[in-house]
């Protein structure tokens, strides 16, 4: 009788001590190495977190609000799916394996403060660059446990076509905050224009524009600015002008850029997501 009895409080203790770790196996982010990004913010938290069922049937895309002189976060009408891509740098949608239907239908707003340890260094990141601090988030009130795996996919490769690049090279300017200016890119329907920005920002916007990973082979390490115009598909756009009145996005790559995409396959890195909950609204 006693050794039951020592073996039921023993029981007792294990369940008690797996009750006080189970927050922090929660709070781990992804296993395996994500995407490298400028600034890694991963390791800042948020002392305050309000997540909601979004249910105002806003149209278009998610958006993204985080003021540069601020200590909050805020994602309006974000699907967890969308969140997981901002919070580890995967724009694409089939670079997330494993998620369940609910993740994409079902769309959430949030409203985060960072902690005030973290606010002086928070405040001095670029809007894009406070993305990683998402992961603890996801982890905490989602209990998103996942890993990185490398499997060899269809992609496109950027070169440099023959003749040479068309590009204009640009010099980084310095931010009020002491950091260089990662550059940037607008974007119109079938145009991007760039202004001293990195090939990486238009491998970027090409892989969400294609579907598809693009991986840079220019060897271009360089700023540049440069305009892209062309005419979308129609299979893509129906309601476009026909293909005939402009070059697709692959000639106008090459005609405008002197660059070129070609079809290849290559190791690209995916998350595989290995639990997700809904999570608790506050």
């Amino acid at each position: 009788m006693r050794s039951l009895i020592y073996i039921a409080a023993l029981l007792l203790m294990l369940a008690g001590l797996l009750l006080m770790l189970a927050p922090t196996l929660h709070a781990q982010p992804c296993a395996g190495a994500p995407p490298a990004s400028t600034a890694d913010a991963s390791a800042m938290h948020f002392d305050v977190v309000s997540i909601k069922r979004d249910k105002t049937d806003h149209m278009g895309p998610a958006i993204v609000s985080s003021p540069p002189d601020s200590d909050t976060m805020t994602l309006l009408n974000m699907s967890p799916h969308m969140m997981i891509g901002t919070a580890y740098g995967l724009p694409l949608h089939d670079e997330i394996i494993g998620l369940p239907n609910w993740t994409d239908s079902e769309t959430y707003d949030m409203e985060a403060k960072i902690s005030q340890e973290n606010g002086t260094a928070f405040r001095k990141l670029l809007p894009m660059q406070r993305n990683p601090i998402l992961r603890s988030v996801l982890a905490d009130r989602f209990h998103l446990t996942c890993h990185f795996e490398t499997r060899t996919e269809p992609a496109y490769a950027l070169v440099v076509a023959k003749g040479g690049p068309k590009l204009t090279q640009a010099e980084a300017r310095m931010l009020p905050n002491g950091l260089k200016d990662p550059g940037g890119i607008r974007t119109g329907r079938n145009a991007i224009a760039a202004t001293a920005a990195p090939i990486s920002l238009l491998v970027a916007e090409l892989q969400q524009r294609l579907g598809r990973p693009v991986v840079d082979r220019t060897e271009l390490v360089g700023r540049y600015t440069f305009k892209l115009n062309w005419t979308p598909d129609s299979a893509s756009a129906p309601n476009a002008p026909d293909a005939d009145t402009g070059p697709s996005i692959f000639t106008a790559v090459q005609e405008q850029l002197g660059l070129k995409l070609e079809g290849t396959r290559a190791p690209v890195q995916v998350l595989v997501v290995d639990h997700i909950e809904r999570p608790a609204e506050n």
